[in-house]
């Protein structure tokens, strides 16, 4: 089944909150590592649009709205269950408002997991009503906690009864994303996701889908513009929960650093000082900045502060490591030899840490952390090869 929460087609990579609003989320810490390798390029320019209340299958009274916002509120603030009390009934009674929809099954898969609970029970509850009352919003409720053929069959049925459904050229797009089986996912997703926005220009998830899919494809110039203009329209809409938008902007700053724009990036990381949500990854970015900006010793500080936050993460140590044998050329280069013992310092933390790095890469299962223990390695077999002696012959002269 489809963990609503992520996007599986990204391996650990995804955002915050409201389900697929989660393609950016994903474990912090590998969707750092893949972000980062993204390179910029040209901007091009895009029609602008707007976030309003109104769109297609989920108008907003007063009273759904405030439900809304009041439901967000216990939500970022960590009371899963008062925000699933809160706007169940609401939910439940606007059956066609998948607004409410999305945000009432997001709760309920949260607070399952935060419960220790089986998710099963919740998968066929929906798909139960999705064949006792099969409406376009059921079959697409019911499809967004399946996977592949059979999520993309409830979607069918769903654009069979409304083909002008921008939720379900949406979901169609996730869930397209998330089957690695299909040969042409990708601009199948790209043409679901594409509909979606021409039928609802406003889409809030499509939109943030949007900035996602631009990254995936390395178009960081326009995927920054995407997510910078969706933090702008977003901000004070309950629609978009407090988590998603931190991690947004974490994501947006890293997008900067790779488009030369450090200084932009670390001023924008230090405005959510004090915020506990995304911490480490938030640090292991502002450390990267500093490192761009040229300023070694504060991204070694922010790095070790990052591990700290997170001790179980490998980008702050690959980080530490990499630092130090930055550090350590600088002082071999210097005939101080105060500066050559410290560079004898400095390459024995970059091993250590390098070390830990393998170590600790042995234990994770996932691509990110085989790519930075391969990296580790590779540096520490450098490290300790030793030099080729001179050649005999050059070295008494017979060559001369």
């Amino acid at each position: 089944m489809m963990n609503p929460w992520t996007l599986p087609s990204a391996s650990a990579l995804g955002p915050s909150s409201p389900a697929e609003s989660r393609p950016l989320r994903r474990k912090a810490w590998p969707a750092f590592a893949l972000l980062a390798c993204l390179c910029a390029s040209c901007s091009s320019h895009r029609p602008r649009w707007e976030a309003t209340w109104q769109s297609p299958g989920a108008e907003f009274d007063p009273g759904e709205e405030l439900t809304l916002r009041a439901a967000r509120t216990y939500y970022d603030e960590g009371k899963l269950e008062a925000a699933l009390d809160l706007l169940r009934p609401v939910a439940q009674k606007a059956e066609d408002n998948l607004e409410l929809g999305f945000w009432l099954q997001d709760l309920e898969w949260e607070w399952a997991e935060q419960m220790g609970r089986e998710i099963e029970p919740l998968v066929t509850a929906y798909g139960q009503r999705a064949q006792s009352d099969p409406t376009p919003a059921s079959l697409i409720l019911a499809a967004r906690l399946m996977e592949g053929a059979e999520a993309l069959a409830l979607l069918d049925r769903a654009l069979n009864l409304d083909r002008d459904h921008a939720w379900a050229h949406y979901t169609r797009a996730h869930v397209l994303l998330g089957d690695r089986q299909l040969v042409d996912r990708w601009p199948a997703a790209r043409a679901a996701l594409s509909r979606a926005l021409e039928l609802n220009p406003s889409h809030l998830r499509a939109r943030y889908l949007e900035a996602w899919v631009l990254a995936q494809e390395g178009d960081v110039t326009q995927a920054s513009t995407a997510l910078e203009r969706w933090l702008d329209q977003t901000r004070g809409d309950p629609r978009a929960a407090h988590a998603l938008r931190l991690e947004a902007e974490v994501d947006l700053a890293l997008m900067w650093v790779r488009m030369g724009l450090a200084e932009e990036a670390e001023a924008l990381l230090l405005t959510q000082a004090g915020q506990e949500v995304g911490r480490a990854r938030r640090l292991a970015v502002m450390a990267v900045a500093q490192h761009e900006q040229g300023r070694i010793e504060h991204s070694l500080d922010t790095a070790r502060r990052a591990e700290l936050a997170d001790p179980a993460a490998l980008l702050p140590i690959v980080q530490q490591a990499f630092l130090h044998g930055q550090m350590a050329g600088i002082s071999l280069s210097s005939e101080d030899p105060d500066e050559q013992k410290r560079a004898g310092k400095h390459l024995e933390r970059a091993q250590k840490r390098w070390q830990e790095v393998v170590d600790a890469a042995a234990h994770q299962g996932d691509l990110a952390g085989l790519l930075q223990s391969v990296r580790a390695r590779v540096h520490l077999e450098s490290s300790a090869t030793p030099a080729e002696p001179p050649d005999a012959e050059h070295e008494d002269g017979a060559e001369n």
